[in-house]
């Protein structure tokens, strides 16, 4: 008599394995999106950095991501690719380069957005575009603190278990370019 798998033991092996992967899967589609929010956030930090400091050599917050070309890029160890939305300059769209070196179908929308009082750009935010979950991360110039904000039911249940990943930070913006000294890059001379 031959040892080997009978059709019973082939489909326990397969109903092992399916129940497997219903726990496995949702788990690793949360913390994929997490590690992507996450580096949108770190993005969001370094866009607020060249906010302050166009702000220092301005006057004003950039409202045009070409106005901000010179002081951000987009780090290149996120694996990610940045480019502008066409008849839109204060949005530019983020997406991750999947392991087929291409980037992938969904990302995200970085805007910068004018506050409550719609004068002065004062908000930086991303939208999730495609992708599992609908939120948006929202963050406040003068605070630094960004906000997740669901825009559907399993946007919202991501964003009350991604919350405390957020870091909570905060950049010092002065309060108008007369305060810096007048040449705050100058390097003084050493003697010979």
């Amino acid at each position: 008599m031959k040892k080997g798998f009978t059709i019973k033991s082939l489909l326990i092996l397969v109903a092992v394995i399916t129940c497997f992967a219903a726990f496995a899967f949702p788990r690793y589609f949360w913390e994929k999106e997490k590690v992507r929010a996450l580096a949108v956030d770190a993005i969001l930090a370094d866009v607020e950095i060249a906010q302050d400091y166009f702000m220092r050599l301005n006057g004003r917050f950039a409202s045009d991501w070409g106005d901000l070309a010179r002081y951000f890029s987009v780090p290149a160890i996120l694996n990610v690719t940045a480019q502008k939305v066409e008849g839109t300059p204060a949005e530019l769209y983020l997406a991750f380069i999947g392991p087929n070196g291409k980037p992938e179908a969904d990302g995200y929308i970085l805007r910068l957005e004018q506050g409550p009082s719609g004068q002065e750009v004062s908000l930086l935010s991303a939208r999730r575009v495609g992708g599992r979950y609908n939120y948006q991360l929202v963050r406040p110039m003068l605070t630094g603190q960004t906000v997740c904000q669901g825009q559907d039911e399993r946007g919202n249940k991501f964003c009350s278990l991604f919350s405390p990943y957020l870091v909570r930070e905060h950049i010092r913006f002065i309060s108008s370019p007369a305060s810096l000294p007048e040449e705050p890059f100058a390097v003084p001379s050493v003697g010979k």
